[in-house]
């Protein structure tokens, strides 16, 4: 048996866009990558006053 590949991954709710921003740094210089999303709601599609929150997914490949 042979392992092809080790993927962590995280998700993290913000409070604001600064304290995104400030973690996005701190776990780039961990070797973590961030995906592009910036903001996500958990309300429907359908609903028409959306609430969306700071939002980031980080991965790594080991």
């Amino acid at each position: 048996m042979e392992k092809l590949l080790e993927l962590k991954t995280y998700e993290y709710k913000y409070d604001s866009q600064e304290e995104r921003e400030k973690h996005v740094k701190y776990m780039k210089e961990q070797g973590y990558e961030c995906s592009e999303q910036v903001r996500r709601s958990d309300d429907s599609l359908m609903k028409d006053d959306r609430k969306y929150y700071w939002f980031a997914h980080f991965y790594k490949y080991m």
